[in-house]
């Protein structure tokens, strides 16, 4: 990995964020183990985790995590490949590295979720205490999507992978962005009074980098297991009526009772408990029951 962080930045075409990072301030808030940390500020990219990915395949293995963020993404993509840009939130990628096989990353979606869950409530406990997770891989205020998360894995050896983490989380509600996709979103400043992105972005950026440094650690010792009774109490859905939908129809309908130990979603149906793996599948509330994803 570089030796320091590429802070430079290059002027965007289009609208980008009001605010700015001030990398220094972002390295100082970071605990004395993370300071080894790549961190990368730029004004835009095509996607960050399309850079991050690349990168991986190029640097050699560290136990360092990094951090790639943009002001502005024209590239960027959401879960099953939506296209997806924002100039309301923050949106950046980190990637860790994991000295584990493939198949031992199960949950580990879930596991990012409820690092960011939590480190917004780190900032601020009112802003923690309204966020709910949505499985397998969104954070919500009151049904409308307050952040998304797309993981994407690059091998580096046996038992060694990178997980390229995308992270977009709305900052502000965007007027624009919501008549575009034709429904509410959520923002950090909604939830956190007095919230003012050029002097809390950092802390909010800080206080994630270091609930997920803090996940990988538990991650490579325990697996996602230990975590599941921590996302299930902070499940959007849990006892609450839901659908899932592959290619917009409905394939299952049931209650939502959290998630067991590998990140399966618990579906009580009239034929018993299913567990659901995450797959291309989206999750819906039964009708009359609001969702903004």
């Amino acid at each position: 990995m570089p030796d320091a962080p590429d802070t430079s930045l290059t002027p965007a075409s289009g609208p980008s964020a009001p605010w700015r990072i001030d990398p220094a301030a972002l390295r100082a808030a970071l605990s004395p183990a993370l300071r080894d940390w790549t961190l990368e500020l730029v004004e835009e990219t095509g996607s960050t985790n399309a850079d991050l990915t690349a990168a991986c395949r190029q640097v050699p293995w560290s136990d360092a995590g990094w951090l790639r963020l943009a002001y502005r993404q024209t590239a960027g993509r959401g879960r099953l490949g939506r296209p997806w840009q924002g100039q309301a939130g923050m949106t950046f990628s980190v990637a860790l590295p994991f000295a584990l096989a493939p198949a031992q990353l199960t949950g580990l979606s879930l596991a990012v979720g409820l690092a960011l869950a939590e480190a917004l409530g780190d900032v601020d406990a009112r802003l923690g205490a309204r966020v709910g997770l949505k499985w397998p891989n969104d954070l919500q205020i009151d049904g409308r999507k307050l952040a998304g998360i797309l993981i994407e894995s690059v091998p580096a050896g046996p038992n060694r992978i990178w997980a390229v983490i995308g992270i977009g989380l709305n900052l502000v509600r965007d007027a624009q962005m919501e008549a575009a996709l034709g429904r509410e979103l959520a923002g950090v400043a909604e939830a956190m009074p007095g919230f003012d992105a050029s002097r809390d972005a950092a802390r909010l950026l800080a206080a994630v980098v270091e609930r997920l440094a803090s996940m990988r650690t538990a991650f490579l010792a325990h697996g996602f297991g230990p975590m599941a009774p921590r996302w299930s109490a902070a499940d959007a859905y849990r006892d609450q009526p839901v659908r899932l939908l592959h290619d917009g129809k409905v394939i299952a309908e049931g209650m939502a009772r959290g998630v067991d130990e590998a990140g399966q979603l618990l579906l009580e149906t009239p034929a018993g408990l299913e567990r659901v793996a995450s797959g291309e599948l989206s999750l819906r509330p039964a009708p009359g029951q609001e969702d903004g994803a």
